[in-house]
């Protein structure tokens, strides 16, 4: 109770803009923690994660809900500290303006550089062509059915369906990959 008395004491004495920027750096604050716990939690509150960094829109990622949240925060509470310090309103709302939009500034580097560490593990079977692998099942001749090959493709081991236009391979034998059919399938040769 007395906390709470002196947490009063201490907002009453401040003046109207002191109560302003520290109201909105504190809620600010709060929405982070939110946003935060939210994230903990799985559930994604943000919507620019899936845009294209390379190129994209610089001005739609600085406004990302991250960005808006580290700006009002820093802005809030830089404000709060300058009209503390003895500045002037205008001088503590430009210094302010100036620490969010710095806050904000590397918090969109911050997700930029997050991002383009992230890699796609989706397979292009087309990675394979001019690839050596070894059959790993049987590849019958003509392209009567498909066996199965081993092969690194992307920098991960893989079994893959193949077939040959000539004579049926054996198991265990070197192949190179020629082509990838309209079935996606893998078109093999022996390889010497």
């Amino acid at each position: 109770m007395v906390m709470l008395l002196s947490w009063t004491t201490w907002w009453h004495s401040l003046q109207a803009s002191e109560q302003i920027f520290w109201s909105i750096g504190l809620i600010s604050t709060l929405l982070f923690i939110i946003y935060l716990l939210m994230q903990l939690l799985g559930h994604d509150a943000d919507v620019d994660a899936d845009m294209d960094m390379n190129g994209g829109d610089i001005g739609f990622a600085l406004l990302s809900f991250r960005s808006l949240i580290a700006f009002t925060m820093f802005m809030g509470y830089a404000g709060a500290l300058s009209l503390g310090m003895g500045w002037g309103l205008l001088p503590a709302v430009l210094f302010g303006i100036a620490a969010g939009s710095l806050a904000a500034w590397l918090s969109y580097l911050l997700i930029r550089l997050l991002l383009k560490q992230q890699s796609s593990g989706t397979l292009d079977i087309y990675n394979a062509i001019g690839q050596k692998g070894q059959v790993h099942l049987y590849i019958p001749a003509e392209a009567k059915a498909n066996g199965k090959i081993m092969i690194t493709i992307q920098g991960a081991l893989r079994e893959l369906d193949a077939i040959t236009y000539g004579p049926a391979i054996p198991t265990g034998t070197p192949v190179i990959v020629e082509s990838v059919s309209d079935d996606n399938l893998l078109v093999v040769t022996t390889s010497h």
